[in-house]
């Protein structure tokens, strides 16, 4: 309840910084389903479907909303005209809260920004295949939404379009679509499995946020760029495959990803950002390629690689990459414990790369210049 709290506040305090004229209507009709809906004509003469308000600010002086399952008509009739609804407007039903389910005309095109933020007991909806661009925090916070089919017309996911939806369980993302902006789905938490077509060339910071249920995710070999927070708190995430598309891995991308066991690297990657492993507890083995020459500060903390530095009897194991950080071609580690060989049930492993010229423990200031097996 605190966090939908948040998130309706920080909704209405974008809304007020919108120009007033959005939420102008033109004219009021009865829809097919019994609900008095609010028009305006565009430019473009096409009717849009928009909030009863006249300003920015009536939408939260006792407007109730529209309740029930909704059907929006294709036309409708203004002054002897009839018009085609080609969008669901900004706000259209912001906050309906009693909104249960809604079928949207082939005659629409795009769903705008806010257009359904808030419908808490939205569980059914069509998407028909006529839409093209689905705007920013467009469903946001539809709480019961469990689950969505997006056509294969739809070529952009503005960002946060489905932020906040924790029942929607399974998600189609067509071939058609290029881009998912950032927050797309944070806060999806029941969301167990995303296949991300070859088509997605950009996928925005934080589109997966904290989708903890997330098991299954296949990244597409178009995306060059594993954003910032990208699949921070992922934490059901056990394996993934990041195509050789990928240049750079940002700070915080895999943060928190505590299910994540082993990490394969391609040659294309050149940097891994601040923080981008932090916490991934659970990762037993990784590989990190030639090409990287840059890793930012704590990307790797929290995690305890054991590492092999000594070939006598009672031979030591060292905690590496425990508060790391890649500084002028030298890793600095602290080494949290040493051990006799056997305390821990599993040796983990990680390669170091050749680009990285020097380990330093920044507990004993020792210099290591062997990276494959080090010695005192």
């Amino acid at each position: 309840m605190k966090k939908q709290k948040l998130l309706f506040s920080a909704i209405l305090l974008m809304a007020m910084a919108l120009p007033q004229s959005v939420f102008a209507y033109a004219f009021s009709a009865v829809a097919p389903t019994g609900q008095t809906l609010y028009y305006y004509i565009n430019y473009s003469g096409g009717a849009v479907v928009t909030y009863p308000g006249t300003s920015v600010h009536s939408p939260w002086t006792g407007y109730t909303g529209t309740t029930g399952a909704l059907t929006i008509p294709s036309t409708v009739t203004y002054g002897g005209t009839t018009y085609n609804v080609i969008s669901i407007g900004y706000y259209a039903f912001f906050g309906c809260s009693g909104l249960t389910s809604v079928t949207i005309p082939n005659s629409v095109t795009s769903i705008e920004l806010y257009a359904f933020a808030g419908c808490s007991s939205l569980s059914s909806l069509n998407i028909p295949n006529s839409v093209t661009s689905i705007g920013e925090d467009a469903f946001s916070g539809c709480t019961s939404l469990t689950s969505l089919n997006i056509p294969n017309s739809v070529t952009s996911i503005g960002g946060g379009a489905f932020s906040g939806c924790s029942s929607l369980t399974s998600l189609n993302i067509p071939n058609s679509v290029t881009s998912i902006g950032r927050w797309a789905f944070n806060g999806c938490s029941s969301l167990t499995s995303v296949t991300i077509p070859n088509s997605v060339t950009t996928i925005g910071r934080g589109a997966f946020y904290n989708c903890d249920s997330l098991s299954s995710l296949t990244i597409s070999n178009s995306i060059t760029k594993i954003d910032t927070a990208l699949f921070w708190g992922c934490s059901s995430l056990t394996t993934l495959t990041i195509p050789n598309s990928v240049t750079s891995i940002e700070q915080t991308a895999f943060n928190g990803c505590s299910s994540l066991t082993s990490l394969t690297i391609p040659n294309s990657v050149t940097s891994i950002g601040e923080y981008a492993f932090s916490g991934c507890t659970s990762l037993t083995s990784l590989t990190i390629p030639n090409s990287v020459t840059t890793i930012g500060s704590q990307a790797f903390n929290g995690i305890t690689f054991l590492y092999y530095y000594g070939n006598a009897v009672g031979a030591k194991w060292g905690a590496l990459f425990m508060n790391s950080y890649l500084e002028n071609n030298i890793v600095y580690s602290s080494i949290i414990k040493d051990t006799i060989v056997g305390t821990y049930g599993q040796i983990n492993n990680v390669t170091i790369p050749n680009s990285v010229l020097t380990i330093i423990n920044r507990k004993t200031e020792c210099a290591f210049f062997e990276k494959r097996i080090v010695h005192f």
